[in-house]
């Protein structure tokens, strides 16, 4: 397969959290398209295992116009490492710390049309975190413990439903056997 060839790409609208680019790419025949393209400095979720439950979050997400159930997660600050960011979200989300992190794998969440990658960390040997850090200015929150099976029923019942959580509890239910 030929790959297409960017010819021009111009910023449609620069946001704290994405960039629209419009693009002009060559497509293999010599023909023009255009491409319209969201970039992101991606982000970071965390698995964290205690036993036979993983933690969760609940939260309001805007764009389904519904509350969701989700691992902890964060975008990563630019030349941040991604390690770095799941710590911070775990301390952040829940107020714990894990003394092993495992870096499970990393994925584009919508390769159609962004470059948004997401890494995701196995967190286990929790432990509560002394000085917790506050949650972001207007992130409301809530943290919860689930087996597996409440989670597959929540996903099932489409409340768990973003990518992240969805590949997370595969790497989960695949790891119990």
């Amino acid at each position: 397969m030929t790959p297409e060839t960017l010819l021009s790409e111009e910023t449609v609208f620069e946001g704290k959290v994405v960039t629209l680019g419009k693009q002009t790419v060559c497509l293999a025949d010599g023909t023009t398209a255009l491409r319209e393209v969201v970039h992101t400095s991606g982000s970071a979720g965390v698995l964290a295992v205690d036993g036979d439950r993983a933690l969760f979050v609940s939260q309001w997400r805007a764009p389904l116009k519904q509350a969701t159930i989700e691992l902890p997660a964060g975008r990563i600050e630019v030349g941040e490492d991604p390690l770095v960011t799941a710590t911070r979200e775990l301390n952040e989300e829940a107020g714990l710390k894990a003394s092993q992190m495992t870096f499970l794998t990393k994925f584009y969440q919508a390769a159609g049309f962004s470059d948004a990658l997401c890494h995701l960390y196995l967190a286990e040997n929790l432990s509560t975190i002394a000085n917790k850090r506050p949650q972001d200015a207007g992130e409301f929150v809530n943290a919860q413990w689930l087996t597996l099976q409440e989670a597959q029923q929540l996903q099932t019942q489409g409340v768990i439903c973003d990518a992240k959580t969805i590949l997370g509890l595969a790497l989960w239910a695949n790891m119990k056997g």
